[in-house]
């Protein structure tokens, strides 16, 4: 089982990577992906691929947790986990990004494409992990 979780959220956050740098390159998104290199000095002087390399081991790990927390969700019906899950991560994340005061700003500078691919990503990895346990449950 830990193989198909490495394997899962590694299709996930490799996914979520791309299209985030889709988002970035057409400017669907306010804000930069690799913008949180910003705050931290070791890596204002990095190559971009570096930065974007970064982020997505970020998003691995994120992806690889989540699998996890997913077979906590088994027993609800995945389209509504997902939406919910998905809805709730996108939301909390532009939320920090965008470092808004209030939930109306943030709510006005939401990205409708950002949303969607946070949410393809998490039923992504929530049906995978769901068919992977009910094929070789943990206990077997």
């Amino acid at each position: 089982m830990k193989g198909l979780s490495i394997s899962t959220s590694l299709v996930a956050a490799l996914g979520t990577t791309i299209l985030f740098k889709f988002l970035d390159y057409f400017k669907f998104i306010k804000w930069n992906p690799i913008g949180y290199t910003k705050t931290f000095p070791l890596f204002k002087e990095s190559n971009v691929f570096v930065k974007w390399i970064i982020l997505f081991l970020f998003i691995w790990g994120i992806c690889f947790l989540l699998y996890y927390v997913c077979l906590l969700f088994a027993k609800i019906p995945v389209s509504i986990t997902s939406i919910v899950l998905g809805l709730l991560i996108a939301f909390t994340l532009e939320w920090f990004i965008l470092d808004a005061d209030s939930i109306d700003k943030t709510i006005k500078k939401l990205s409708i494409p950002f949303i969607c691919i946070v949410i393809v990503a998490v039923r992504f990895v929530m049906e995978s992990a769901i068919f992977h346990s009910q094929d070789n449950p943990l206990g077997k």
